[in-house]
């Protein structure tokens, strides 16, 4: 039996009493939340599928109010994801009919700064720990009006707000890096968003893989930032019965449609009354979800649904004693019809009803400008600290040093006493050479490739905030691995870059640097001497071509004609240059690249 790691604490660790509801540990003192309130009306959202159109959501109707937490509950594939990214700015591709506003006002480039998104992904980076995360990301999004140490402040009284403290200097981890909980990464996602004191706060399933404890807490934690507040919506599959009634408003959806609406503790009493109610004790999420599915076991049908279903089975088999059950499609239908005609005119009239705010709370949130927490050149040294200590591990692990000196050594021993008086010799010497271009043009040509897609997830989600420019981003990124990488291999690294941010897909990113390398590899004046003429023009572009010249002018002089592709080598002035030319080009072909990228709509 191995002990625990002491750096490494669990959810359970925690003294607070769940189920009294405990206080967070301490609380902010920041400035009061812009209230904000939510109106959605007949949201609709359709994609492009085979020439045809997909309906993914159909008139989805609702509202949600400072200090009430919306939840949006049902099945796979209904639709939740879809609507909390429309409410959130964050709306795909389709096409997206209906209202959604802010304070009566129309979503605007100013509410950015104004809304936290957390998705169900936990997108953080591995190797920086809870304290580093959440001092970066106060440092990049808080306002230009605090200063750097007010910013380090608010960042230490989210990790205490959060519960946090006991484990802020441990490392996020990941899949094989350990870390913190999976409850705690939790927290430090909602941390990462509640730092700029939002009106709105999104959540997609942010109890999604935890233990029902666990996801009390997190639930119960967003309870207490509505209480200050902010209004909070979030996505939720299959919740406990606790977790249930911690919810202030319900919004219930079952293949695109609008099943109900309305306070969470009235949703059991509405489905009893069209005739929906269990014949056994349930969790009443189970409960609608297996309505919201279509299934009726346990489940009383309402007299008029059981009708109808008998009158159409009836004109198939005469007088059928058989007990027929009413289909998925039959409990969909009559419960968005039964919603339609008791609750959705009602529900539609108070979305008319005028707020309790004035008009100059609403004139806050129309601003078109956008805001930057900090200036290009913070946001340029911010990224390029936090991009040396991410990836220090990588580059420094005892793996890479491992491979760099076992290959050194290997290639010591096979060209020892190499004699360059001799032709052998010469080729001998020649080949080691050309293998040196290749060895770090393949090894950090491959790194490189990863830069960009392992990060897509991050860069998407930084971007859709205003976190900073993407020049800043571009030139910290690739500006963080110079101190981390020797001047040659620094030289073939801008390709892979190249290469990644276009395809931003691992798999196809490295089909097209192996066959691209290779090309060069073979165009690079080692393996053929005569190239034909119609594909001799490759080898310019080629890096092998040019370090392999490079290296036979550093060590020959003069240079052996056998060992060229061309009559004779200059001062290697044109070799620099190209090189100097596919440094500054590939990085240019990268970041229009990442440029092009869709983010999140806003």
């Amino acid at each position: 039996m191995h002990s625990a790691d002491p750096a490494t604490f669990s959810d359970d660790d925690s003294p607070m009493d769940i189920e009294a509801g405990a206080r967070r540990r301490k609380k902010l003192m920041t400035e009061p939340t812009l209230p904000i309130y939510l109106k959605f009306t007949e949201v609709k959202y359709r994609v492009a599928a085979k020439g045809s159109s997909r309906e993914i959501l159909g008139g989805i109707s609702g509202s949600a109010s400072p200090g009430e937490v919306l939840a949006l509950m049902g099945p796979s594939g209904s639709g939740k994801t879809t609507l909390l990214s429309i409410l959130g700015g964050r709306a795909g591709g389709g096409a997206v009919e209906g209202c959604v506003s802010y304070n009566d006002e129309p979503y605007g480039k100013s509410l950015k700064r104004r809304i936290g998104f957390v998705t169900q992904d936990d997108v953080l980076f591995t190797h920086l720990t809870v304290k580093e995360t959440l001092t970066y990301a106060a440092l990049l999004r808080l306002p230009r009006t605090m200063t750097r140490q007010q910013k380090r402040e608010r960042a230490m009284d989210i990790i205490y707000e959060l519960g946090l403290e006991r484990c802020q200097d441990t490392m996020i981890g990941g899949s094989f890096v350990r870390g913190v909980s999976g409850g705690e990464r939790k927290r430090v996602c909602i941390g990462n968003e509640i730092l700029i004191n939002p009106s709105l706060l999104f959540l997609d399933e942010p109890t999604s893989g935890l233990d029902s404890t666990t996801a009390l807490r997190i639930i119960q934690l967003l309870h207490d930032i509505a209480e200050d507040g902010k209004t909070v919506i979030t996505t939720i599959h299959q919740p406990s019965s606790r977790l249930f009634h911690k919810f202030d408003k319900l919004i219930l959806l079952g293949k695109g449609s609008l099943l109900y609406f309305g306070k969470a503790s009235e949703a059991m009493p509405y489905f009893q009354s069209i005739g929906c109610t269990p014949f056994i004790a349930m969790n009443p999420a189970e409960f609608l979800l297996d309505l919201a599915n279509g299934n009726t076991n346990d489940v009383s049908v309402p007299s008029e649904l059981d009708d109808k279903v008998h009158m159409e089975n009836h004109t198939l088999e005469n007088n059928s004693k058989t007990d027929y059950r009413p289909s998925a499609q039959d409990v969909h239908e009559y419960l968005v019809d039964a919603y339609e005609t008791r609750v959705a005119f009602k529900e539609k009239k108070k979305l008319l009803a005028p707020l309790p705010i004035s008009d100059d709370l609403k004139v806050t949130i129309t601003s078109s400008k956008r805001e930057w927490g900090t200036s290009w050149w913070q946001q340029y040294s911010i990224l390029f600290c936090r991009g040396i200590k991410e990836r220090r591990h990588d580059y420094l692990s005892w793996m890479r040093i491992t491979q760099v000196i076992a290959t050194s050594i290997i290639l010591g021993l096979l060209w020892w006493h190499s004699d360059p008086s001799t032709l052998k010799g010469l080729e001998d010497q020649a080949g080691l050479l050309f293998f040196i271009a290749v060895f770090w043009g393949f090894f950090l040509v491959f790194t490189a490739i990863f830069t960009f897609p392992q990060e897509r997830a991050m860069l998407n989600k930084e971007r859709a905030v205003d976190m900073y420019k993407l020049s800043a981003y571009f030139l910290a990124r690739t500006t963080s691995d110079l101190p981390l990488d020797l001047f040659l291999p620094v030289i073939f690294m801008g390709l892979g870059l190249a290469i990644g941010a276009t395809l931003l897909d691992i798999k196809k990113a490295t089909t097209l640097a192996s066959v691209t390398v290779m090309t060069f590899m073979l165009a690079g004046g080692f393996f053929v001497k005569r190239v034909p003429p119609f594909i001799s023009w490759l080898r310019y572009l080629s890096f092998n071509y040019h370090t392999y010249r490079l290296l036979l002018k550093v060590l020959y002089h003069p240079v052996p004609d056998i060992l060229t592709t061309t009559k004779h080598i200059d001062n290697g002035a044109t070799e620099v240059a190209a090189l100097v030319a596919m440094i500054i080009g590939y990085r240019v072909l990268a970041y229009l690249s990442l440029r092009w990228v869709k983010v999140p709509n806003s």
